[in-house]
């Protein structure tokens, strides 16, 4: 409990620092620029996506205006960061008092390569993503960054799951990163888990899941498949909807949104 109300007053503060910023001026202040790119991880053959949005027109930026999420155990960055609630989400707003903000999908998660071994029955093989691994593809999008913005430091921001992650990161690159926010951390476990039985996690968790059939009436349903990771720390796993492989090595878009 405590340290559900200490991250949330880092949340707030740093929500806070974000509403006493000015917006910019202009046409700038309407428009929002969002891009897309698939980062090669350290691994040989596994990319990450990585999606970015910032106010049109945005040049010089310095670390301490660049903000990179990254997820918990269950979803993917999109779900979380860049849900459109009202015409706006969480990247928007951030981005529209003057930020140049990320997020990152770790490998199996969204967009990102789903690895070999979630093409096996989960029985096969251990968790596909630990906490080190999901740290070096946080790492990667951070040099990404770094190099296409030209600077030393950004800020960080996990939640969940993702606390661990970029705190894992922050300890180990440290002189890479600016200010590190942990939105929701994670505690140690003392009772059995709810959603994994046994005690040897696989590589991941698959669940049916009934939803409405596209074009169909709320009577009219699909059941869909889920795959996850199991949360590093922990002995239970978490779902994610699996996504396609996307083919490029860095592939780049933009879209504007009017405010």
């Amino acid at each position: 409990m405590i340290n559900r109300v200490l991250a949330g007053l880092v949340f707030a503060a740093f929500l806070s620092a974000c509403t006493s910023m000015p917006k910019a001026d202009g046409a700038a202040a309407s428009r929002i620029v969002m891009e897309e790119f698939m980062v090669a991880a350290i691994d040989p053959g596994i990319e990450l996506y990585v999606r970015n949005k910032h106010p049109e027109g945005m040049t010089g930026v310095k670390g301490d205006k660049i903000l990179l999420f990254v997820h918990g155990a269950t979803y993917p960055s999109e779900t979380a960061f860049d849900l459109q609630l009202n015409g706006m989400s969480w990247m928007d707003y951030i981005a529209r008092h003057g930020y140049d903000v990320y997020l990152v999908d770790v490998r199996g998660y969204g967009r990102s390569t789903r690895p070999m071994e979630m093409s096996e029955p989960a029985e096969k093989n251990p968790p596909i993503a630990r906490t080190p691994v999901a740290a070096s593809d946080v790492g990667a999008a951070v040099e990404f960054i770094r190099k296409r913005r030209g600077v030393d430091k950004i800020n960080l921001m996990g939640w969940s799951w993702g606390t661990s992650i970029m705190g894992l990161y922050t300890i180990n690159n440290n002189e890479k990163v600016n200010k590190l926010v942990l939105y929701a951390p994670q505690w140690i476990r003392t009772t059995a888990s709810l959603v994994q039985a046994g005690s040897t996690p696989t590589a991941y968790r698959t669940e049916r899941a009934r939803q409405p059939a596209i074009g169909g009436s709320r009577a009219s349903r699909k059941t869909s498949k889920l795959h996850s990771f199991p949360r590093v720390g922990s002995r239970h796993g978490r779902m994610r909807r699996s996504q396609p492989i996307r083919k490029a090595t860095v592939r780049r878009c933009v879209r504007r949104t009017a405010s």
